[in-house]
């Protein structure tokens, strides 16, 4: 079937979130897409700064990144939400991380994900086709594995009752910290009350944040000989679109009826666990 989205639309910016300047984002080297959530607002006050940090993938991180986000972020946990194959192709900087518990938790099965790693080692015409094919309903595709697949359920639920156990910061990241890191953004900020535009906003606002990620992506393109094939549809796949987060909306009330039911019903965090998690990360104003 021929690709009908020949060329991807323009990258969609978020509205500005009130009291939350810059979407919480971290000045860091190495690391795109770093943003603290503290100070997003929530019904009943804001997010407590330092203790819940999204990314994208640390590989790249310098001695002084990983020196901010420890010293200056607190950062004591780090979840990586990434496929094995992911973390053999480009491993968290462990040796930049004493004294912080770093754990990979899957959010994906190794087979549900065209990775951009799997491009290094081949020109693989097969993947090819599978990653220009139809890169819209390809990553579509994906929140409703992470979320209702057998994989992402054990993650994200493993991942929101861990952080009722933090002490310092916890960092969740995949490879841009877009869609697997989206979602659990997405879930954590629901249960704090944070207002849905907000959360819709702080999704988009990967879209301010990615640009190192796609200079380095279309560079391998070009050195493995595949740039021809994908650039077409590179957006789809680099950006976050509001398409995207209605396909997790539709995943979870869709089969569940709202988010409440997906997190009690699947993921085994009930009322009780989210007022936790509200009293742990929440602070007046």
């Amino acid at each position: 079937m021929p690709n009908s989205a020949v060329h991807a639309p323009a990258p969609e910016r978020p509205e500005p979130i009130e009291g939350f300047p810059k979407f919480g984002h971290m000045t860091l080297t190495g690391v795109d897409n770093a943003r603290d959530l503290g100070g997003m607002p929530t019904k009943d006050g804001r997010i407590k700064k330092r203790r819940l940090l999204r990314s994208g993938a640390l590989g790249e991180a310098t001695a002084a990144d990983m020196k901010q986000l420890i010293r200056m972020h607190d950062m004591e946990y780090v979840v990586d939400l990434r496929t094995p194959f992911e973390v053999e192709h480009d491993p968290d900087p462990l040796p930049l991380m004493a004294g912080v518990e770093y754990v990979n938790m899957p959010a994906l099965s190794q087979g549900a994900i065209v990775t951009m790693g799997r491009f290094s080692a081949a020109k693989d015409q097969k993947l090819l086709r599978e990653f220009t094919g139809h890169p819209f309903a390809t990553i579509q595709d994906l929140y409703p594995k992470a979320l209702l697949g057998e994989t992402g359920i054990e993650t994200y639920g493993r991942f929101l009752h861990d952080l009722l156990s933090a002490e310092g910061a916890t960092l969740w990241h995949c490879t841009q910290g877009k869609d697997r890191t989206g979602i659990a953004a997405i879930l954590v900020e629901h249960i704090l009350g944070v207002p849905e535009e907000a959360i819709l906003a702080d999704y988009l606002a990967t879209n301010l944040f990615i640009g190192g990620w796609m200079a380095r992506m279309q560079k391998l393109l070009r050195a493995t000989g595949l740039a021809k094939g994908v650039n077409a549809d590179f957006e789809a796949y680099a950006y976050a679109y509001k398409a995207y987060y209605d396909a997790a909306m539709r995943a979870m009330c869709g089969v569940f009826g709202s988010v409440d039911a997906y997190l009690e019903r699947e993921l085994k965090f009930g009322p009780a666990e989210q007022e936790a998690l509200r009293e742990r990360y929440l602070e007046a104003v």
